[in-house]
């Protein structure tokens, strides 16, 4: 029964997420997209992963010949940095969904239309069990001939989908409460990676100045210090427990520059890396 909660878009494509996975008869074969060297002019390549179903009529990635003519039924994985250029020379019928880290995207095609007629962007944390069947999808990629895993894979993946997607707002969280905890779960995941205001910014799909009001807004620092606190309580841990170069301590904690991340070290705490593990032999 329809949840009259949510909002119309949402509802839609809620009743189509039913359809698919209680017809599973109906699912055909999953493709892969890949990712090559360059992107070709015209391809689309997004940062997050993406799945596309053929709901009816035929679809189509010039970049792999075998690709050309996805059929009702089958789908198209691509993962990650991979690309793939669109055919629609035949009406079709697609639906797609974008896997990004705080929000799931959804975008409906119908045949004879060049520009998606119903599109959404949903709060919704790529965390889980959802991030683990991206994964294992995006290893499969390398062997796409089998199959009988990749199918039942992807059926729970939109099993998963309609559960998102059927879900009320949650009750006392607001979009940019859950946006301020989607951007800090991400960091104190990838607090190793070179991450910057702008790069941040732009995987959660807002501006660098709307990223800082959520910190300013939501949190008790700002993003720099953030990121800093993040990257110094995992600095201290590994000191604690692993016995490796301040060098290599501060690669993993996304510093390249051994000396600076000394200097923040010790202005954080007092002591340098070598004294602060000297506590802990």
């Amino acid at each position: 029964m329809p949840d009259s909660r949510l909002p119309a878009d949402q509802q839609f494509f809620a009743d189509l997420f039913s359809g698919l996975v209680l017809n599973p008869q109906q699912l055909g074969r999953i493709w892969f997209a890949h990712s090559p060297a360059s992107a070709p002019g015209g391809s689309l390549r997004l940062e997050w992963p993406r799945l596309d179903v053929v709901l009816r009529g035929v679809y189509g990635n010039a970049l792999i010949p075998e690709q050309k003519a996805i059929r009702q039924g089958e789908m198209l994985f691509i993962p990650a940095q991979a690309a793939n250029i669109p055919v629609f020379e035949k009406p079709v019928m697609l639906l797609s969904i974008v896997f990004a880290p705080s929000w799931l995207g959804l975008a409906f095609q119908a045949p004879h239309n060049e520009q998606p007629q119903r599109k959404v962007e949903l709060p919704y944390p790529e965390k889980g069990e959802c991030a683990a069947m991206l994964m294992a999808l995006t290893y499969l990629s390398a062997s796409p001939q089998d199959q009988d895993i990749i199918q039942p894979l992807v059926l729970s993946l939109l099993h998963w989908c309609r559960k998102a997607v059927s879900s009320g707002p949650e009750p006392g969280l607001s979009r940019g409460d859950f946006l301020y905890q989607s951007i800090c779960n991400w960091l104190q995941d990838n607090y190793a990676e070179l991450v910057s205001r702008e790069s941040v910014a732009a995987l959660f799909n807002i501006s660098p100045n709307h990223l800082s009001r959520l910190f300013s807004q939501q949190g008790t620092m700002s993003f720099v210090d953030y990121v800093r606190w993040v990257r110094m309580g995992k600095a201290r841990t590994i000191l604690q427990k692993y016995h490796l170069p301040v060098s290599e301590v501060a690669k993993r904690c996304g510093y390249p520059d051994s000396d600076y991340f000394s200097r923040l070290f010790r202005r954080q705490f007092g002591l340098t890396p070598g004294e602060y593990r000297a506590r802990f032999q």
